[in-house]
């Protein structure tokens, strides 16, 4: 018989009359969260003017960037919030967001300063709500192993696109833009800090990394403080961001552990070619198994042990001793005497650009130095997982990379102060959606990026129902994630009072 491709709109009616009807039902959770943990009200402090105003402006900006984290991509798309006044009650214009925006770009640096203070006071809530639902911050997940205790801050920049002639967007190696700098927590993948730069901003100023370090550990609550780990690419690597590290460091009572990439110069190369062949030892997996492969004319039995049908792909050494006592004396005379160098080596992905060094025999390169302790024992001490410890900084583009799906690089303005202030409200955003997988949800959908997200719980719709002088939102129950939402919004209406 033949199939009705059409049968599903036989007897459907469309009409405008339905009452109650909700669209971005979800939305509710985010911002539920902004005031049950005190960010909403932090920021009208920070944010009080002396003028009458009819919109708060810490309402207004706790209100953005629950839109932002929705995907909104410009100030219009505030209006997600604006149409739904049936839930959110009064929200302010579009136009009222642009002038809250340019306030705070008015009020400059100062400004941005008193919105951290207010995130950064919400986050202690946030996090004792964490610790109290999981008994303790997430742990730092490091191959097969998962370092608790330890609070970790990763650093990196990136290139925001600009398709047209804004403010300080220039010309760099990836196209034209801008060039922020930002930190962020790998327990939380929340963000921490954030700079807004020109686009031609290197990628290893350190004034810029000294500044953001420095925010990054000023917005973690003082208990997470004194167990650090702090990791950057090479691009960020410089002498002035390592003497600083390791002065951290050296503090009484705090313990900071780096991982710094670091550049194959001349004399790393010399060192390299000094090292015999049974001083690298075989590298490790995400599962913390050694990194092999099959060889090519293996037998048929792949659970064999003949190394000869094995290839190992990457192998890990340490080149400090032969830098500051080799043939050459002490090549690393100025830099601190706690770093330790680096290096592995691994076989090339195919179109892999190699340096000439790296042709000669087959390898590819790549360095880093880190103060772990030399006498250290466990399994932090074996090469392998001080290997492990520096390849998962590579986490931090994925932050990155869904922080773009929250606003960041997708700037409203020509002016740099309006495109900082909407900087700063976007990494506000991508930290709700932390708060909110780690408080209030459960199993794929406390791991699930943002458009998951969106898709599942925020755009969820609902009917709104009064009665008994109260409202209730009523998700389908034919929608699968319907007890999910439900469940969250009943964890985090439980949070305690924010002071």
């Amino acid at each position: 018989s033949k199939v009705n491709i059409t049968g599903w709109s036989k007897g459907l009616e469309v009409t405008a009359d339905g009452e109650g009807i909700v669209s971005r039902a979800g939305l509710a959770l985010l911002r539920q969260l902004a005031d049950e943990t005190g960010l909403t009200g932090g920021l009208s402090r920070a944010l009080a003017s002396p003028r009458l105003l009819v919109h708060d402006r810490g309402r207004v900006t706790a209100d953005l960037a629950s839109a932002i984290a929705d995907a909104a991509e410009v100030i219009s798309d505030f209006r997600v919030m604006a149409d739904q006044k049936e839930l959110f009650g009064l929200v302010a214009s579009v136009p009222a967001t642009w002038r809250t925006l340019d306030e705070i770009a008015a009020g400059g640096p100062r400004a941005l300063a008193r919105i951290t203070k207010a995130v950064n006071g919400a986050r202690r809530q946030a996090w004792a709500a964490i610790e109290t639902r999981h008994g303790a911050l997430p742990g730092v997940r490091i191959a097969d192993k998962v370092l608790q205790g330890v609070t970790c801050i990763r650093l990196d920049a990136t290139v925001t696109p600009a398709c047209s002639d804004k403010e300080l967007a220039e010309p760099n190696f990836k196209g034209f833009g801008h060039h922020p700098l930002l930190g962020y927590c790998d327990n939380t993948d929340e963000p921490l800090a954030g700079m807004m730069r020109r686009g031609s901003a290197g990628s290893n100023t350190t004034a810029d990394h000294l500044q953001v370090l420095g925010d990054a550990i000023a917005a973690l609550p003082p208990g997470h403080r004194r167990r650090l780990m702090v990791t950057a690419d090479g691009a960020g690597a410089s002498h002035g961001l390592i003497t600083r590290l390791d002065q951290l460091a050296a503090r009484p009572g705090y313990q900071l552990t780096y991982s710094v990439g670091w550049e194959l110069g001349a004399r790393e190369r010399a060192a390299i070619g000094l090292v015999p062949q049974e001083a690298w030892q075989i590298a490790i997996d995400q599962r913390g198994e050694v990194r092999e492969r099959r060889a090519d004319g293996a037998c048929a039995d792949r659970s064999c042990g003949h190394p000869r049908c094995w290839v190992e792909e990457a192998h890990v050494t340490e080149l400090t001793g032969l830098l500051r006592e080799g043939p050459h004396g002490d090549q690393l005379a100025g830099w601190p005497e706690s770093m330790r160098v680096f290096a592995r080596r691994e076989r090339p992905h195919p179109g892999a650009q190699l340096s000439l060094f790296e042709t000669q025999d087959g390898w590819r390169y790549s360095l880093w130095v880190s103060n772990v302790p030399a006498g250290l024992r466990g399994w932090r001490a074996q090469l392998g997982y001080i290997d492990a410890v520096h390849r998962v900084h590579a986490r931090v583009e994925d932050c990155i990379r869904t922080g773009k799906d929250c606003g960041i690089g997708r700037f409203p303005s020509h002016d740099f102060g309006i495109n900082s202030a909407w900087l700063g409200v976007s990494l506000i955003a991508a930290t709700l959606l932390s708060w909110l997988r780690l408080i209030a949800l459960d199993g794929d959908l406390a791991k699930a990026e943002p458009k998951t997200l969106r898709y599942r719980v925020l755009h969820a719709a609902g009917k709104l129902v009064r009665g008994g002088r109260r409202r209730r939102l009523k998700i389908p129950a034919t929608w699968p994630w319907a007890e999910a939402i439900a469940t969250a919004w009943t964890r985090i209406t439980a949070l305690p009072q924010a002071p």
